[in-house]
């Protein structure tokens, strides 16, 4: 059974390497709108996984996530702290005027790098779901 998270971090993996497509035929434009996309569809699936009705409204997205996710710490890397995140974070701000292969290919490396950590991020949800949960059911006994 793959869970809605697996899912949607698949679906963020997918286009990550649409991306990278994308930069290779040398449509650069495109290529930055699936990288970022890619960034988006996972930051919005660790959102449902904390709020199942959340918005898809980008801003939505990044505000949720860096409510939900990032200053807490839940998306942090015990080596890059919330160097991801920030990356997340750079892109939605700030949407490119004119693209570049160098600065397209940096984003789609981040965006990799930021499906990795959304991975690392669900694995540790799962693990607090499974701790509350054995504590309900501790606490019934």
């Amino acid at each position: 059974v793959v869970s809605r998270i697996d899912f949607d971090l698949q679906a963020a993996e997918r286009m990550c390497f649409e991306s990278q497509l994308k930069l290779e035929a040398n449509d650069l434009a495109r290529a930055d709108e699936l990288a970022y996309r890619s960034m988006l569809q996972a930051a919005h699936a660790l959102v449902k996984e904390l709020w199942y009705d959340a918005p898809n409204d980008p801003d939505a997205i990044a505000k949720e996530f860096r409510a939900r996710l990032f200053e807490p710490k839940l998306f942090w890397d015990r080596f890059a702290g919330g160097k991801f995140a920030q990356d997340f974070f750079r892109r939605h701000e700030n949407s490119p005027s004119r693209h570049n292969a160098d600065e397209v290919h940096r984003l789609i490396e981040e965006a990799q790098l930021f499906i990795e950590a959304s991975h690392a991020c669900a694995d540790k949800l799962r693990e607090q779901k499974a701790a509350a949960a054995a504590s309900l059911i501790e606490g019934n006994k």
